[in-house]
């Protein structure tokens, strides 16, 4: 017998040790109870939502919570943890939507993370204090995060499995987002992993220790969360779902299972995506032992890899016993991952990459090993946490004074310019590291001034706050001052490494002075042209010193390139501004064409003036787009890749309004996947 034959028939004996071990784990048959009523009253619910940073994904999270079919009282609370991006605005518009839905969900604004406490959990904590405030009589408390959609019955039907079977909780894995290539080689196979690591079988018999639930949807009795002492008793957790199971499952029974409906809004559009989700908490799980991290390395590979080398090198070799043990043992964990592959629908043809997918993940745990010894262990959300053991968290060593590191900084920034959901977070993926980090600084920069701005709170605070910017932007240029908010911390070095101007961070900050206000319209051309050299092109100039393009060009770039990319802007957001009450059209073209009436922008949409207004403007931008494609043309073209990038990206939105014309100004506009990718291999970015 040849070695390769003996490491596959080791593969399948460590398979069937799974399978005795992980009992049923890849069935996928712990699902809810289609019953969703409750003898007598129903309990009333209280639902609790962690938030940092989650504005494009909350507001759908809160409707669809807010629009549950549950009969008993049912109200919310979402702790908004120091976000950045108007997630506490998305929250409260997304209850609008939902008739008395503002009267059932409170906004609480997060206080500062407390040492010992993880930034989740610190959160939750606030949350649970509110409720004697909020819903005392409350018996239950759905913990759930700011991304996921609740199908209609959802709670009424936890609800129900907790009252008939008398659990002290009840978690449901919801269905995670399975659309991109990444998404579909990756996302079933975390999933299958999960079930593997924690059988729900297991989990949901009262005599079995081994305990497991999924933080998106955790529904929990109040009693027993009270005699555990609250989520104080985990407080340091970064696996904080699986964690407070356990200890839940000392106070009774506790139940896991798969949704069908209830799914998870965020994208996993890239391998990177998925990698950091993972690397996050792999080790934690493996209690930062060497050893641990050693035997799971080994077991991935002996179970997921060595049944398809052994089926290519026994044909190489002509080794056929290696081959059909390998082939028995390929095509068995197929076998095995199908009903996972059902429930995502997905061709029965990926069980066959099952293996690529588990070296993927075994890379990911060794990278979040690296991350561990490298002191970035459990980064997440632009907060980096020092973990002496065990899986407790120490102090966050995020974006507060006095002592930060450059680092955890430079997470802040690149968290926020994720959570953007623009296309510049990926586009700027192309550059060298040093200088993509520059880049999300200058991001997070402009969307934290830009959010201010857009705040539908009172002008007199957005004012205070964009001079606070001010101050920030000022004290970064004097050597006897230091900047206290974590983006200005971000730029600093950044801005004597690439020696940006004050001038032009002040510029952006004086343009979102214009925004700030109740209105804003635009005199004429110069008054417009100035605007846009405040908050495009003067990004523009910020951005040419990072990527090192020519100084004697450097001012043509950011002028047209911003002119065109604004002025974009403006066509395509003409009837969303008005609704604001902002008009960007220049009042003095607008009169010459008949309309002269700037109070009530309600009848500005279907003016024949503004079509021609938006017409030539357009045909300003193409002109701007010309103009910076000649200016580009003279740059060293590896320099000024991203600018090219970017352009390109909005020339297709300009190429698509003037498609649809300007005389229906309500009707969106939208750039396929396809045509952005071919810019990106047109440009050399794939």
């Amino acid at each position: 017998m040849s070695s390769l034959t003996l490491l596959a028939l080791l593969s399948l004996v460590a398979w069937a040790g799974v399978l005795v071990s992980r009992r049923g784990f890849w069935l996928c048959d712990q699902r809810l109870d289609k019953q969703s009523t409750t003898p007598g009253l129903p309990p009333e619910v209280v639902v609790v939502i962690p938030a940092r940073d989650e504005a494009p994904t909350i507001g759908e999270t809160v409707r669809s919570l807010l629009n549950q079919s549950y009969p008993g009282k049912l109200r919310m609370i979402v702790v908004d943890d120091n976000s950045t991006d108007g997630t506490a605005k998305a929250a409260r518009d997304g209850a609008v939507l939902v008739p008395d839905g503002p009267d059932r969900l409170t906004v609480i604004s997060g206080k500062p993370l407390e040492a010992g406490w993880s930034g989740k959990l610190w959160a939750l904590h606030q949350g649970l204090s509110a409720i004697p405030e909020v819903l005392p009589g409350a018996s239950y408390v759905l913990f759930t995060d700011a991304d996921i959609e609740h199908a209609p019955g959802n709670i009424a039907r936890l609800v129900s499995q907790c009252e008939r079977k008398g659990l002290a909780m009840a978690s449901l894995m919801v269905k995670l987002r399975c659309r991109s290539l990444w998404e579909r080689l990756l996302i079933p196979a975390f999933v299958f992993f999960f079930q593997k690591l924690y059988p729900f079988p297991q989990v949901n018999d009262p005599k079995n220790p081994m305990a497991g639930a999924a933080g998106g949807c955790i529904l929990a009795r109040r009693s027993s969360l009270e005699a555990i002492g609250g989520v104080s008793a985990i407080r340091g957790a970064l696996i904080d779902d699986c964690t407070l199971a356990a200890r839940l499952k000392e106070t009774g029974p506790i139940w896991l299972g798969l949704a069908g409906r209830t799914r998870s809004l965020r994208p996993y559009d890239d391998l990177w995506d998925v990698w950091s989700m993972v690397a996050r908490t792999a080790y934690v799980q493996l209690r930062h032992s060497p050893l641990l991290l050693t035997g799971s390395v080994l077991g991935m590979t002996l179970i997921y890899l060595v049944p398809p080398l052994a089926v290519v090198l026994g044909v190489i070799q002509g080794d056929w016993s290696a081959l059909v043990a390998g082939l028995v043992g390929w095509l068995g964990m197929a076998v095995l991952y199908r009903p996972t592959l059902k429930l995502y629908r997905q061709s029965m043809v990926m069980g066959v990459l099952l293996p690529v997918a588990a070296f993927l993940y075994t890379l990911m745990t060794l990278d979040s090993a690296r991350r561990h010894y490298a002191g970035r262990g459990g980064e997440w959300k632009g907060r980096a946490y020092s973990v002496p053991g065990h899986g407790d968290a120490g102090s966050e060593t995020g974006p507060e004074p006095p002592a930060v590191a450059p680092e955890d900084l430079d997470a802040h920034v690149e968290a926020i310019t994720r959570a953007s959901g623009t296309s510049f977070f990926r586009a700027m993926r192309i550059l060298p590291e040093e200088r993509r980090r520059a880049m999300y600084a200058i991001y997070a920069f402009c969307r934290v001034v830009d959010d201010i701005a857009d705040n539908p709170g009172e002008e007199s605070v957005k004012r205070a706050q964009l001079a606070q910017w001010r101050d920030e932007i000022e004290a970064l240029y004097d050597e006897g001052r230091k900047p206290t908010l974590p983006v200005a911390q971000a730029l600093d070095l950044k801005i004597r490494r690439f020696g940006m101007r004050k001038e032009d961070f002040l510029a952006v900050i004086d343009g979102m002075e214009t925004d700030a206000g109740p209105s804003v319209r635009i005199k004429d051309m110069d008054d417009l042209e100035l605007y846009c050299d405040r908050v495009a092109c003067a990004v523009g100039r910020l951005s040419n010193r990072v990527f090192g393009v020519d100084p004697a060009l450097s001012d043509d770039v950011a002028r047209h390139t911003g002119l065109a990319l604004q002025l974009t802007n403006i066509l395509r957001d003409v009837v969303e501004d008005a609704g604001r009450n902002r008009l960007y059209l220049p009042e003095s073209r607008l009169k010459v064409h008949g309309l002269n009436a700037f109070g009530d922008l309600g009848h500005l949409i279907g003016h024949p003036a503004t079509a021609k207004v938006c017409a030539e403007l357009a045909s300003k931008a193409q002109h701007e787009f010309k103009e910076a494609d000649r200016v580009h043309a003279l740059c060293d073209r590896k320099v000024v890749r991203p600018a090219i990038l970017m352009k390109e990206a909005y020339r297709l939105i300009l190429e698509a309004l003037l498609v649809r014309g300007w005389k229906h100004l309500d009707k969106p506009v939208s750039i396929s996947k396809a045509a952005k990718i071919w810019v990106a291999i047109r440009h050399g970015y794939l």
